[in-house]
């Protein structure tokens, strides 16, 4: 009878490691970039096991044509419908290096707003290439689409479709350059209320679409503001990410029916907008600005 000692993580980090140098000829193909935070990486050519570590990725690698190249991704990777059914490495946060070395990757995709410091250290320590993205604005969500199909092999598309979000962008932002900019509220929480403040893509947002954020100076990425604080921002147009649990937005309504004195409560001003469009750096991004242009500027052309 012969004794089989079971996997231990140690091992299969080994043998993977062992899988690489001998079945991976591609490797020895690699191309060394800079990713968007200094880092050098050893990309192969053409990745055909793409993993992604944030859902703003997951919707950009979709919106290159590269689905059928994505081998996993996170628990909150839910756009398109499609990518639901790819295999999950866990959340966000806290991704399972484990299932992500299962997965035989040979390219990993993550975002530096979000994904751990020490998650991509690890990762990297493992001989995995880790190209980490990190935009902080539209431009430079644009930005990351570019770089993220010049590694994946996807440059002409990557190209049309930066050309066409610009092109929507320009439409946006003649339409509203010399409308007056109301004052907006975006609330993402209710008790305690929590907005989003100047280092945020929900502010530029906000700005683009022809508004002014209340919250545009504060220094806190999220701050919360407390009751005198909204009334004394006196915003005209509150718009807020619909929590899961409240889906015809009762409780919002509730809350703010206390403050009838507020112009955006006066006026019936109070919309929905969908977090997830608002909050991922994707192509996306541009479809909010476009939304929330709409909101504040009703008298506009969509450019769609």
């Amino acid at each position: 009878m012969s004794f089989k000692p079971p996997l231990t993580k140690n091992t299969l980090i080994f043998f993977f490691t062992v899988f690489l140098m001998v079945c991976c000829p591609n490797i020895s193909c690699a191309r060394t970039v800079t990713d968007e935070i200094g880092r050098s990486v050893n990309i192969t050519p053409r990745p055909q096991r793409i993993v992604s570590l944030a859902p703003g990725i997951t919707e950009t690698l979709y919106a290159l044509g590269l689905d059928d190249k994505i081998a996993g991704v996170t628990t909150f990777c839910d756009w398109p419908a499609s990518a639901r059914a790819k295999t999950r490495i866990g959340g966000f946060i806290n991704p399972s290096v484990e299932k992500i070395i299962s997965l035989k990757p040979d390219l990993i995709l993550a975002t530096a707003d979000g994904n751990r410091k020490d998650t991509v250290e690890q990762l990297e320590r493992l001989g995995l290439p880790v190209y980490v993205t990190n935009p902080s604005d539209t431009n430079g969500v644009l930005r990351s689409i570019l770089h993220i199909g010049e590694i994946t092999n996807r440059e002409t598309e990557a190209g049309k479709l930066v050309e066409k979000l610009q092109k929507r962008l320009n439409n946006i932002s003649a339409q509203t350059r010399h409308k007056s900019k109301p004052r907006v509220f975006f609330q993402l929480g209710l008790e305690p209320v929590i907005t989003a403040g100047r280092g945020t893509l929900i502010n530029e947002v906000i700005e683009r679409s022809g508004g002014v954020n209340v919250a545009g100076s504060d220094l806190a990425n999220y701050p919360s503001y407390s009751a005198e604080g909204i009334l004394g921002a006196s915003p005209e147009i509150i718009i807020f990410a619909p929590m899961i649990t409240d889906k015809e937005f009762v409780a919002v309504k509730k809350y703010w029916r206390k403050f009838a004195e507020i112009p955006a409560v006066k006026n019936n001003n109070i919309y929905p907008i969908d977090a997830n469009l608002i909050n991922r750096a994707s192509p996306r991004i541009i479809d909010a600005i476009e939304i929330m242009a709409l909101i504040l500027h009703p008298e506009i052309k969509n450019s769609r």
